[in-house]
């Protein structure tokens, strides 16, 4: 058994630790999602964002953290009304996909997806998928980026406020 609480520093929790092929090396490698410790004073669409931490397996059967991004899992007031924004992750072989959304009237969904690129021994952001739906008129706009749309940008590097939101009119 792994002891993921390792890897959550500074007063950090581990708010979720998801198992699988980060690398196509066919390990058991953990994708975790860190929260970290609150201050007290956090208002509603305040606080820390959540960092998301990618451990890869060694050869001999260890983890080790590859890399990290604290930019693209908002803080947990930070979804509106909807609540924590944080929905899920999931690993596929050498991918993996981030969840969030949140709002009120209006609700918002990002799924940002990774995928490892073994000539750069890291993962690229291969592809965005925002919506927005007004849920009084039913009103829905989508905007998918693939990586050609958003060039070459490591996970780590990632930030989702450069990219375009979808808005309705």
């Amino acid at each position: 058994m792994d002891d993921l609480t390792a890897f959550a520093t500074d007063g950090a929790k581990v708010l979720e630790s998801v198992k699988g092929d980060l690398t196509g090396a066919g390990h058991a490698d953990v994708l975790l999602v860190l929260d970290p410790p609150a201050k007290g004073d956090e208002k509603l669409g305040q606080g820390p964002n959540r960092n998301v931490v990618l451990l890869v397996r060694d050869d001999a059967g260890r983890l080790h953290k590859a890399a990290a991004n604290a930019r693209i899992i908002p803080c947990a007031l930070c979804g509106g009304v909807s609540g924590d924004p944080y929905a899920y992750s999931k690993i596929g072989k050498s991918q993996f996909t981030i969840v969030v959304g949140g709002g009120s009237r209006e609700r918002w969904t990002d799924e940002y997806t990774f995928t490892y690129v073994s000539d750069k021994k890291n993962w690229i952001t291969s592809g965005v998928a925002r919506k927005v739906t007004d849920t009084e008129t039913g009103k829905e706009k989508h905007l998918d980026l693939t990586s050609q749309e958003l060039g070459t940008v490591l996970f780590s590097d990632f930030d989702p406020s450069h990219l375009p939101a979808p808005t309705l009119p």
